[in-house]
């Protein structure tokens, strides 16, 4: 892509697609430079990068686990538990369904996972472009009056499928491979399909073998809509908190993917810290990281530039000496990068510099000695205790080291406790974290800096180019 069509499509984006000669007068003073010094570095779209499509689930930590819990298996509601487990993001996921799809993990090795879906999904899955387990799917229920304002025990009783013909070739055209793939895949799961989502998922546990067992969930509607069909025998326990304990430690199928989030993610939000100029608002700034995210495969999650939260103090960036944070988070097929820097337009002053080495003195001192065996206490010690020998007021110093992955926070919580505690977790190898350092003072500077790291047993692997905290632009 040149940088003219780079230029175009931002003028697009922005709602600003006029002819040159007349842009300048319909543009606020400051707008102007600020759209011509982002088209001028911006990054052309690359082709996007091949993956190897298999499983992602940690198999052999997800046994290990359930085998720890007494769990005799695992069922999930939450999109980003159904792809871990089933390697598949539903259509009627992204169209927002309230329930677009489950996903079932034996803790017997010798039982299969399911997806369980609707029937939208059926010519996705023929065209077997990724590992997948097998699928059950539901339609609806040919009966469906006889259950108008029904009694809990006529609910226990299965209705009759409604199994339509299915979508049908031409009688003029000779069918293409994968078109004879949709078609068979059609009439196999078409002719089994259950009368609906809670009748499927049944059918899916009496398959994988604990229809009398101890099983873990992460969305509480699962032990509603079992329990209203008569499944009465399972001990369902809350669940959230066991996938992320399984999800913690990446396969090497997620490190690729996390590879290609953290490095996306990274240059995106550097390309945008660097096209900012005085006068441009965060709305404006974002849009820019959208921009560059899409234009190398990723999608955004969050975007915070300013006192983060809180954006700017004056409402636009300015050229004041005082530095502003960003905080960038991306994800590439579900898996996330996360990125921080400390931004200043103009030349730094002495206060910016001097505060920037204290920060990066806890930086220097984690990454001297980060590998697998600290503890996330340990890793928080060591950047505060460095931070605030270096100069940084106790109060400001911050630290907050957590995993990332399908999850912006992809860490367990404490299980026996009734609220959020974050686990005190040793790190292990292939472990994804971030180490948050951002400081904040009000009224003066703001800083950031985060690096996305693998966790190995002798050090780190960096998932994008690193640098030092502060960017001067």
């Amino acid at each position: 892509m040149s940088r003219d069509l780079i230029r175009r499509s931002l003028l697009k984006s922005s709602g600003l697609a006029v002819a040159a000669p007349s842009l300048a007068p319909a543009l606020a003073p400051a707008l102007a430079p600020a759209l011509a010094h982002a088209a001028a570095t911006s990054t052309p779209m690359s082709a996007p990068p091949t993956v190897s499509g298999k499983m992602l689930v940690n198999r052999p930590r997800a046994y290990a686990v359930l085998e720890e819990l007494k769990l005799d298996g695992l069922i999930a509601l939450n999109p980003i538990n159904v792809y871990y487990l089933t390697n598949t993001w539903p259509l009627m996921t992204k169209f927002r369904s309230d329930l677009p799809a489950f996903a079932t993990f034996a803790r017997d090795a010798s039982q299969p996972s399911f997806l369980v879906t609707g029937g939208a999904e059926v010519f996705s899955f023929a065209n077997r472009e990724r590992e997948l387990p097998e699928m059950i799917t539901w339609g609806g229920a040919a009966n469906w009056q006889d259950y108008i304002n029904a009694t809990p025990e006529k609910l226990k009783v299965e209705p009759t499928p409604a199994r339509g013909r299915g979508w049908q070739p031409i009688a003029t055209s000779t069918p293409t491979e994968r078109e004879k793939a949709w078609l068979a895949a059609q009439e196999k799961y078409g002719s089994t399909s259950a009368p609906g989502p809670a009748w499927a998922l049944a059918k899916a546990i009496q398959q994988s073998g604990f229809a009398k067992g101890r099983i873990a969930i992460d969305d509480m509607r699962i032990a509603y809509l079992l329990q209203q069909i008569g499944m009465d025998q399972i001990t369902f326990v809350p669940g959230e908190q066991v996938f992320r304990k399984i999800r913690v430690v990446k396969t090497e199928p997620e490190l690729e993917l996390m590879r290609i989030a953290g490095r996306n993610n990274a240059e995106a939000a550097m390309a945008t810290a660097k096209s900012i100029a005085p006068g441009m608002t965060y709305d404006e700034i974002e849009h820019r990281f959208l921009v560059e995210c899409a234009l190398r495969g990723n999608e955004v999650m969050g975007f915070l530039v300013g006192t983060v939260q809180g954006h700017f103090p004056e409402v636009v960036a300015k050229r004041n000496g005082r530095a502003f944070a960003i905080d960038a988070v991306s994800h590439f097929r579900q898996y996330h990068g996360d990125f921080g820097r400390s931004i200043v337009l103009g030349d730094p002053p002495k206060d910016l510099i001097a505060r920037e080495k204290q920060h990066q003195a806890g930086h220097d001192a984690i990454y001297s000695v980060l590998k697998a065996g600290l503890k996330i206490s340990e890793v928080r010690k060591i950047v505060l205790d460095a931070e605030i020998k270096a100069g940084m007021p106790e109060g400001l110093a911050t630290c907050t080291p957590h995993g990332v992955g399908l999850e912006h926070g992809d860490n367990p919580s404490r299980m026996d406790v009734p609220f959020t505690m974050a686990e005190d977790i040793a790190l292990e190898e292939n472990m994804v974290i971030t180490i948050d350092m951002p400081y904040i003072e009000i009224g003066g500077h703001v800083g950031h800096h985060e690096d996305l790291v693998r966790i190995t047993k002798t050090g780190f692997e960096p998932l994008h180019e690193p640098g030092t905290a502060l960017v001067v632009v």
